[in-house]
């Protein structure tokens, strides 16, 4: 996977998070966004994601991982 699994119950608002790669809708797949609100209790979350393109999507904590952060340092390839 490309990033660790959380657990999302400790996700906060503003944590970058990244829709799983088995996502039923492809074009989401692998798509990385912020979590603007949290929904549900304990064992029933449903969390609102802002999407690079604008749109706000619900999904569930099992259809998310947490996104590892941008390096802020620029990486220079060399042929």
């Amino acid at each position: 996977m490309w990033g660790e699994l959380m657990d999302l119950e400790d996700a906060r608002v503003g944590t970058r998070v990244r829709v799983l790669l088995d996502y039923k809708e492809p074009h989401q797949q692998g798509s990385v966004g912020t979590i603007k609100k949290r929904y549900g209790m304990p064992n029933y979350r449903v969390f609102e994601v802002l999407l690079p393109d604008g749109r706000m999507e619900l999904f569930w904590d099992h259809q998310l991982e947490e996104a590892p952060l941008r390096s802020k340092r620029r990486r220079w390839v060399f042929w």
